[in-house]
């Protein structure tokens, strides 16, 4: 058989999917910058900004008010909002945390994946532009494995309560009691933060673990 046509070993190909994974691999300095969490709502967006990866608790935190106009101008209000807050921070942004929508929500459905859809957009296109977030890393999460992360398993919160309830007391348990007055859309941007900087640690260590790995082969 001819080399020019002759087919890749499974090997071969299994070393070409890790050198595209290596070259597709999020830049560990990116994700040690700020991290903004977004919890969308097609009324109320909760939003809440960390200053760096190492940091447990939320710099700022707050809820963007949309309540009336119709779904395109609530969404772009939302988006607007974002922007101003993005603008007016200090910190640099390296990542940006965003919940989806549940499948079957008590609000209607559209509703939810549009300003989802605006927001995951304008995120997106704050990591094409060149300035202050170079690299920016987007990622989205699932509520219900953000509730699995967050909410406590044990004790009578796992068996009592709502799940607003169960969410707020996993916050809280993470970050102490300051966090129980804040607005439950708040409580569920920080809930995805929480997620997110779980997340993102961890690519953070496994890099420096491989980092001292190849020093020490040196």
């Amino acid at each position: 058989m001819n080399a020019n046509t002759k087919k890749n070993s499974a090997k071969q190909r299994g070393d070409m999917s890790l050198d595209r994974i290596s070259r597709k691999k999020t830049d560990p300095v990116v994700l040690q910058r700020g991290v903004l969490a977004i919890d969308p709502g097609s009324h109320q967006t909760g939003w809440a900004w960390w200053k760096q990866m190492e940091d447990l608790r939320p710099a700022m935190v707050g809820v963007i008010e949309a309540r009336n106009g119709s779904l395109a101008e609530r969404a772009t209000r939302i988006r607007d909002s974002l922007q101003e807050i993005y603008e007016a921070c200090d910190w640099p942004l390296g990542s940006v945390a965003i919940e989806r929508p549940i499948p079957y929500h008590r609000k209607p459905a559209v509703e939810l994946e549009a300003v989802f859809s605006e927001i995951n957009t304008w995120s997106r296109s704050l990591a094409k532009k060149r300035g202050p977030t170079p690299g920016l890393v987007v990622r989205t999460y699932n509520n219900q494995t953000v509730k699995a992360t967050v909410c406590p398993r044990h004790g009578e919160w796992a068996k009592e309560g709502t799940s607003k309830e169960k969410l707020m007391a996993g916050v809280v348990g993470h970050l102490g009691t300051d966090y129980r007055f804040c607005p439950e859309d708040a409580i569920d941007a920080i809930a995805v933060g929480l997620m997110h900087l779980m997340v993102i640690r961890q690519e953070v260590l496994v890099d420096l673990l491989v980092n001292d790995m190849v020093n020490d082969r040196l």
